[in-house]
């Protein structure tokens, strides 16, 4: 399954399938109109490799740099692990 990206209302995107390096470049293009703090809901992402932590901490900088806020909920046992071993959590907003 591919990356499906949605951006809501109220700063909330979601977050859907698989996010990997082959959906790293589309998923950049499709998040660079985040401009304001948001909250990621990944209750429907399966998988996230490096390249997929690449582009949120990339996201993460720019909204921190701004003054804005990032925060990821709902997260799949086995991606929170990811996160986790990453050692992300100590850096990200997972709620």
């Amino acid at each position: 399954m591919m990356l499906e990206v949605r951006i809501m209302e109220g700063g909330r995107v979601h977050l859907l399938g698989r996010f990997d390096a082959s959906q790293a470049a589309g998923a950049r293009q499709a998040l660079a109109a985040v401009e304001e703090s948001v909250t990621f809901d990944l209750t429907g992402l399966e998988y996230i490799s490096s390249a997929g932590l690449g582009v949120l901490i990339e996201i993460y900088k720019r909204l921190h740099g701004k003054g804005h806020t990032m925060r990821l909920v709902n997260l799949k046992p086995n991606v929170r692990a990811v996160f986790g071993f990453a050692g992300l959590e100590k850096v990200l907003s997972i709620e």
